[in-house]
């Protein structure tokens, strides 16, 4: 679920960046999954279409996206629920404690706008994990950091994904490395008599 609505217009000084963040998730989301369905705020479907306007239904897309039937719900929103204010986090609060106790649906809701006052991000609700998300890059690690926090994995999994990402930056920096080494190399090495 994306937010489109007028508050993803974001500041003066980042204006659409959550905007941005939403558009790129949506396109990395449709490339990773092996089923997606995009809900966009407005009900737009063309992606490249989406502008900030209008209100905040998030309660109501958020009942939209749970009619679905879905395994994950991923919703990517600045969390200003207006639309009627305070809907999404009881849609969502009902849904975890009545409708689906066992978390067979996960909820994982990633906020691209950092409140300075409070130093965090707006929740949604208590009960969904919440991360700040700059970078859509960051998508993929966030969900699984998510999953961790809603209890649907242990500290050996933490262990071993955290494992993974560390290997995979440091691959990537020796990489850098060994081209600029091997520039340098080729650059400053002794040369022939």
């Amino acid at each position: 679920m994306l937010d489109d609505s007028f508050s993803a217009y974001g500041s003066g000084q980042k204006r659409r960046r959550p905007l941005a963040v939403a558009l790129a998730c949506h396109f990395l989301l449709e490339a990773l999954a092996a089923e997606y369905t995009p809900l966009w705020l407005s009900g737009r479907t063309d992606a490249l279409s989406v502008r900030p306007y209008g209100p905040t239904p998030l309660g109501e897309r958020i009942l939209d996206a749970l009619e679905l039937g879905t395994d994950r719900l991923v919703i990517v929103s600045d969390g200003w629920d207006n639309a009627p204010p305070g809907l999404a986090g009881e849609v969502l609060r009902i849904w975890r404690t009545r409708l689906d106790p066992s978390h067979a649906c996960a909820v994982v809701h990633l906020n691209p706008v950092y409140d300075a006052a409070d130093f965090d991000v707006r929740r949604l609700a208590p009960t969904v994990p919440t991360a700040g998300i700059r970078d859509a890059e960051n998508l993929v690690a966030l969900v699984e950091l998510a999953r961790f926090a809603e209890g649907r994995t242990g500290l050996p999994e933490l262990r071993a994904h955290l494992a993974r990402r560390v290997a995979e930056f440091l691959g990537a920096e020796h990489a850098d490395d060994r081209v600029r080494g091997g520039h340098d190399t080729l650059v400053m090495g002794p040369t022939a008599p």
